[in-house]
């Protein structure tokens, strides 16, 4: 996408390439507006396009994504405004700001940078949607989003903002940028480092943005009463075989929303729920009386033994014991 964008201006000064690794580095025509360098890398997964420009116009650029991905953005110097159909407004970027978002395929994206003291220098890293599916992590609210989107249920634009980028970020990005090492360890270190900015990334995001990034989940009140419908239904008797999918279609609410949704309203897992809800009726049946066993079969575990792993677990003593 930046590379088909920038190489109608881009002069090939070096080339590499080893197993699942390939690099490339352009230099840009002076007549363009735009003086300086570009560094394209491409791995299994994901591709990093490093920009170092000096602006000498108003230059604009269009960008056209030929896949859906997520993207990773990082500025470090100068500044541009994007523009496409799904931003509901200019979007301008400025110096040391960085942003996590999905970018659907087709998408048709200008470029507009500004002219000023300082070169634009900026990182953006495509993950493909496979790849980030492999590190994303469902209980996370951003990427249950961009999720979301990739699946192509939605897109929500703006999910996250731009954020400052913090000396943790500079520090990784600097490491990437300076390494010269190719190969198997050129591959490595870009691989460790990418992973690194993603996670600091998502932890800035939830942190700051926590009500917005799952916001999605929760579209209308309709959305929330389905979840308390749902906890009610449990509430009322946890024991039952309550299955996402059972659930899911008792609330008329999909298996997705359920899950993160559930979570973000009333801060545990369906499952985490219905566990906890368990273990305090078990509890109480232990202190009326109630055999092990009979406990055991009246909660729906198949065992007794199953039963006593999961009650020592939570209170730190056999049902057995408890009893006496």
């Amino acid at each position: 996408m930046y590379l088909d964008a920038l190489l109608p201006h881009a002069t090939l000064v070096r080339e590499s390439e080893a197993r699942g690794y390939r690099q490339a580095a352009y230099t840009l025509a002076p007549e363009s507006g735009l003086q300086g360098s570009f560094e394209h890398t491409v791995l299994d997964g994901f591709e990093i396009n490093y920009s170092h420009l000096e602006v000498s116009k108003r230059t604009t650029v269009q960008l056209n994504a030929d896949k859906s991905c997520v993207e990773m953005h990082f500025s470090l110097s100068g500044r541009f405004v994007a523009r496409n159909e799904v931003f509901r407004k200019p979007v301008e970027v400025a110096a040391l700001q960085h942003s996590l978002f999905y970018v659907p395929e087709k998408l048709s994206t200008n470029f507009e940078y500004q002219t000023g003291e300082h070169p634009l220098t900026k990182v953006d890293i495509l993950l493909d949607s496979s790849f980030f599916e492999s590190i994303s992590h469902e209980e996370s609210a951003v990427h249950a989003s961009l999720l979301q989107q990739l699946a192509g249920k939605e897109i929500v634009p703006d999910i996250t903002g731009l954020l400052h980028v913090t000396p943790q970020m500079l520090s990784v990005l600097t490491d990437m940028i300076t390494s010269r090492r190719t190969g198997y360890y050129g591959k490595m270190l870009m691989e460790a480092r990418v992973l690194e900015l993603f996670m600091l990334q998502t932890e800035a995001m939830q942190e700051q943005f926590p009500a917005k990034a799952c916001g999605y989940l929760l579209e209308s009140a309709g959305d929330i009463e389905k979840l308390y419908f749902i906890k009610e239904l449990i509430d009322k008797e946890p024991e039952l075989d309550h299955s996402l999918k059972k659930l899911s279609r008792q609330a008329g609410l999909n298996i997705f929303k359920l899950k993160n949704g559930f979570k973000s309203v009333f801060g545990d897992t369906v499952f985490g729920y219905i566990h906890h809800l368990r273990m305090e009726k078990a509890r109480k049946l232990l202190l009326e009386g109630e055999q092990v066993s009979t406990v055991a079969y009246l909660l729906g575990y198949k065992t007794p033994n199953n039963f006593s792993t999961a009650f020592r677990k939570r209170f730190g003593i056999s049902p057995g014991k408890f009893k006496q």
